[in-house]
């Protein structure tokens, strides 16, 4: 059509005019946000399934709880919620008095008046209190 302009009546072809500079960078342009549109939804797609993928996770790992480590996981929950609405932080944390770990979500070890993350905390500290008497 660039080379042979009345050579053929390209209107009653129903051929399209010849693409310019112009109409080419449009397409372009159109394709690029296409694809910047494509990304930005697989990327939205691979976040939702990774937010699904953590639920799942909770969930499990909520159901293999017991009973009691349930119900302290909701008390600790309440507790964190009521101390945030007046604005109050948490200082008071029980802490193992071996290795200074919260306890919070874990059922303590106890010794005498002595709060222990693990046994290995507890034997370690036993220990170190026989040498010590």
């Amino acid at each position: 059509m660039v080379d042979h302009p009345d050579k053929y009546d390209y209107s009653r072809a129903k051929v399209p005019g010849p693409l310019t500079q112009e109409m080419e960078a449009k397409k372009l342009e159109k394709k690029r946000a296409q694809k910047a549109q494509r990304k930005q939804r697989e990327q939205a797609q691979r976040e939702e399934q990774r937010r699904w993928e953590q639920e799942q996770e909770n969930k499990q790992r909520f159901a293999a709880l017991s009973d009691r480590e349930k119900r302290a996981l909701a008390a600790e929950r309440r507790l964190a919620a009521q101390l945030q609405d007046t604005g109050t932080t948490l200082a008071n944390i029980s802490r193992c008095w071996q290795c200074g770990e919260s306890l919070l979500g874990r059922i303590p070890f106890h010794y005498l008046d002595f709060s222990f993350c693990s046994t290995a905390c507890l034997q370690t500290h036993r220990r170190a209190q026989a040498g010590h008497t």
